[in-house]
């Protein structure tokens, strides 16, 4: 957008600013050609004094040339506003480069005031919105009522580096709260792994004590427990108090504001260095690891560990000392506080994640009652696979696959596996894919196929697990578990496609002794139906050599089927049924639009 096009819109939009008695317009709208966006410096005055600005304070709006579009954010005035940083804003250490505002932009985008409704999105409206929520803004913050009791902790806004691609994971939750309240060590050596590079995930394993005690053990699923670099890269770890925050909620930009922060907590943070920097003098970068207790909610008991990593510069060794000292732990330190981690020295916060199992699965999980449980998969084709990954991403770790093929190129039109996993065992490629979806999976892998004896004992104990699910489609497979007698009440159910995926059929009983008469019953029909189409469909063949045919299906079909064969599994479970239920859905559509599958029969049985 052109220059006079947006402001004539941006005018428009201030005029209706007029309306609000507590804003004065100080200086009109004005482009910056270096940040490339408008801004606009107001006052604003409240009927509250505060320690943190006065009553009448001075900011910048500022507004992209897309506006009503683009972001629009609100910046204390350097001079004339606040330079302590509060809850619900950015880190207010910084001064932009025009000297004008400091970065602290109050947090105004989401919906942190509950008086307010959604952001509107037009010409008039959006500014006018933004500055009522500024006003509203000052007012609780001058009363201390920006966060309630209730509401979700947040930590400071660290500042990240912006050239250091890393990142730092680790596991916390309740359980390793209470841990972490018995242990009395209070910092150590960390050892980390890494998960991948550009960037570089850092994941942490083993916090130790300096004498090489295990203080605490982080505990991951197959996937990073493995170890990627021997020997482990060293970290150094420090349990703080609390968050490290000064200027009421800012994180600390510099060595200088770390050290202030843990004095308010009534730590030395050099005098603990000092006793660890000892391990690290190798003329390599690492990271600390900065601990705290944090409430789940403001004003709550404090419920978990949050860990922030920040990137060490590389500390003194070798022949690098404080002048006129030897080169040894005295003259290395000595080094160490006048150039290395001196008061000025800027702080390389890196992106720091929990990636325990509770924080992922907040997004979306299965029931808690179902991810107790141990789950067998037979068969690692197109819906064995599809279903072990919506129960892996549901948080269903406890996962066994048993299959014995090869993945061949025809199976990529609708497999989770790739161009990568050409010629592999599936069960062993679904295995190791799996258990990279969640740094907690443990999917393992049984390399065979189910088989009975004379005795009807299967090769594989089948009473290890709470629920079987058969993906084959094999009669055999079924006749199998229909001949067995399990020891305990198991969940089986059983998945197949039709011609095309149309239909999907599910066997779902919870017995210790299985007969699938009754549905072989309530199916025959569909199949009698698709198989008199065969005649009239060219069925796809597998390869060029002796002609075998494979069921056609996209690959939207079987993740719908997948999808619905898992929901139906879970309600089945839930439902604490001791009835065999047997079901048919259809896919259907109407006026020529997909509508989804629908249960079109339905059998109980028991």
């Amino acid at each position: 957008m052109e220059e006079k096009q947006a402001l004539v819109i941006l005018n428009q939009a201030r005029r209706a600013l007029d309306s609000l008695p507590q804003v004065k317009i100080m200086d009109d709208w004005r482009f910056d050609n270096e940040l490339k966006v408008w801004f606009l410096h107001l006052g604003i005055s409240i009927d509250y004094k505060t320690p943190y600005f006065p009553q009448v304070s001075q900011w910048y709006i500022v507004a992209e040339s897309e506006y009503p579009k683009g972001k629009i954010k609100v910046y204390p005035d350097v001079e004339n506003s606040m330079n302590v940083t509060l809850y619900h804003q950015s880190s207010n250490a910084k001064v932009e480069k025009n000297g004008l505002w400091r970065k602290g932009a109050l947090c105004l985008e989401i919906n942190t005031i509950s008086a307010f409704q959604s952001e509107p999105h037009n010409v008039d409206e959006r500014l006018l919105y933004h500055v009522k929520r500024a006003i509203n803004w000052l007012e609780l913050a001058a009363k201390d009522k920006l966060v309630s009791e209730d509401e979700p902790f947040e930590l400071p806004d660290f500042t990240l580096s912006n050239i250091l691609e890393m990142q730092f994971a680790f596991s916390e939750d309740v359980v390793t709260f209470m841990q972490w309240e018995s242990t009395e060590c209070r910092y150590g050596i960390a050892e980390l792994d890494v998960y991948k590079s550009k960037p570089f995930v850092y994941y942490v394993k083993l916090f130790k004590s300096l004498d090489d005690n295990i203080e605490h053990y982080t505990q991951w699923g197959k996937q990073l427990s493995k170890t990627n670099i021997s020997p482990p890269i060293s970290a150094l770890w420090i349990f703080l108090n609390q968050p490290p925050a000064i200027n009421k909620w800012q994180a600390p930009e510099t060595f200088g504001d770390l050290i202030d922060a843990c004095n308010n907590q009534h730590i030395d943070i050099m005098d603990v260095l000092k006793n660890m920097v000892s391990k690290i003098r190798d003329g390599r970068r690492h990271l600390l690891l900065l601990g705290f207790p944090i409430p789940k909610v403001f004003g709550g008991e404090p419920e978990l560990v949050s860990w922030k990593a920040l990137y060490l510069p590389v500390v003194s060794y070798g022949k690098k000392t404080a002048k006129g000292f030897r080169a040894n732990q005295q003259g290395w330190w000595f080094r160490d506080k006048s150039e290395v981690l001196n008061r000025k020295s800027k702080l390389d916060w890196i992106i720091s994640e929990n990636w325990n199992q509770q924080e992922i699965s907040q997004r979306g999980k299965m029931n808690d009652f179902l991810l107790r449980k141990k789950m067998l998969i037979v068969g690692a084709g197109c819906i064995g696979a599809s279903v072990g990954e919506i129960l892996v991403r549901s948080g269903i770790y406890n996962l066994t696959i048993v299959d014995s093929d090869i993945f061949k190129v025809g199976n990529l039109s609708r497999h989770v596996l790739n161009l990568n996993n050409i010629g592999e065992l599936k069960e062993l490629s679904l295995c190791s894919y799996l258990n990279s979806l969640n740094p907690h999976a443990n999917v393992e892998v049984i390399n065979d196929t189910i088989i009975i004896d004379e005795e009807f004992k299967t090769n594989i104990d089948l009473d290890k697990y709470d629920i079987i699910i058969d993906c084959t489609g094999e009669n055999s497979v079924l006749n199998i578990f229909q001949n067995i007698n399990l020891k305990g009440k198991h969940v089986l159910a059983s998945i197949s496609v039709g011609l095309g995926a149309k239909h999907l059929y599910i066997a779902l009983t919870n017995n210790h002794i299985m007969n699938f008469n009754n549905f072989y019953e309530l199916i025959s029909p569909y199949l009698h139906n698709e198989k008199a189409l065969y005649d009239d469909y060219h069925l796809p063949r597998d390869g060029t050599g002796c002609w075998h045919p494979t069921f056609p299906g996209r690959s939207d079909d079987i993740w719908i089927a997948a999808a619905t064969s898992v929901k139906a599994i879970e309600n089945y479970i839930l439902s604490k049924s001791e009835k065999m239920l047997s079901l048919v859905y259809e896919q259907r559509e109407s006026n020529g639009f997909f509508e989804g599958y629908v249960m079109v029969d339905k059998k109980e049985d028991g």
